[in-house]
């Protein structure tokens, strides 16, 4: 599996010179193999993934697994240019939630009240799979999913290919459990074993009890939980908009002295934009 990052921005983007290395783009990823590409998220990064997919002559069928249906994971849709041409075919899975939304405010919608083009623009064949099966089979890739802990709940996504796996968790709470959500032990055992384990830190030690409820973690809530899961790396992301790049940086300078002290056996690091890396 080939995964890139084209989004690691948590809750609005944030452009800007101040964050030229992490990125600005909302939540996005892409995961490749030979046989399948799976997009996570239509956050603004999105729209450059785009860009590069609709230049492709032979594209493979684009299956893009929605998370939770805030607005943040939603947005890049109407910029995404394989949507608006007949050779490419895209076909949602995930969140119900959020398919929800995206038809009745994108695909139902026949005037230009919130975006110039509407659905008779779209040229790609677009399905709904309205049923998320436990494990979803794509391609040469099983995709288990988790219910979270985060308002409106969502879904972590666990990628297995070729005997190797890595979990994809954005937007949960891992201090609190939510109606609908999981226990501690019950994300500890779905995320066991892998080889990476991206999950959400937005915000540091220092601000969570003031941010309870928001529907986000800390680097040490995810720390522990890597260390629990037994599992050596973990990438951290769904960055504030408040933390430009010097920010992440003294966020990760302060995930990794906590990761010493604990005397945890994990490397760790900040996902950003850009980053591709294969598992």
């Amino acid at each position: 599996m080939k995964i890139t990052f084209w989004g690691t921005r948590g809750s609005i983007p944030a452009p800007g010179p101040g964050t030229v290395k992490v990125g600005g783009n909302t939540t996005c990823l892409e995961v490749v193999t030979g046989k399948v590409r799976i997009i996570v998220d239509a956050g603004t990064g999105i729209r450059p993934l785009g860009l590069i997919l609709v230049k492709d002559s032979d594209p493979l069928p684009i299956n893009l697994l929605l998370t939770h249906s805030h607005w943040d994971h939603l947005a890049g849709f109407t910029f995404f240019a394989p949507a608006y041409h007949p050779a490419h075919r895209i076909s949602f899975h995930g969140n119900k939630m959020a398919m929800e939304v995206l038809r009745r405010d994108i695909f139902d919608r026949h005037d230009n009240r919130y975006f110039p083009v509407n659905m008779d623009n779209f040229r790609a064949g677009i399905q709904f799979h309205d049923r998320l099966p436990d494990p979803l089979i794509l391609g040469d890739i099983t995709v288990h999913s988790l219910t979270l802990n985060h308002p409106g709940n969502g879904f972590a996504y666990k990628f297995t290919q070729a005997g190797k796996s890595f979990v994809f968790i954005t937007d949960n709470e891992l201090g609190m459990q939510y109606e609908g959500g999981n226990t501690a032990s019950g994300i500890t055992k779905f995320c066991h074993g892998s080889e990476l384990l991206v999950h959400d830190a937005q915000y540091l030690i220092s601000e969570i009890e003031s941010h309870r409820g928001w529907g986000h973690s800390t680097y040490g809530e995810v720390a522990d939980l890597a260390h629990r899961a037994q599992i050596p790396r973990v990438l951290l992301t769904h960055h504030d908009p408040e933390r430009d790049d010097a920010g992440c940086e003294a966020l990760l300078a302060e995930a990794l002295q906590y990761i010493k002290k604990k005397g945890y056996r994990i490397a760790c690091n900040l996902a950003v934009e850009g980053l591709s890396l294969d598992l």
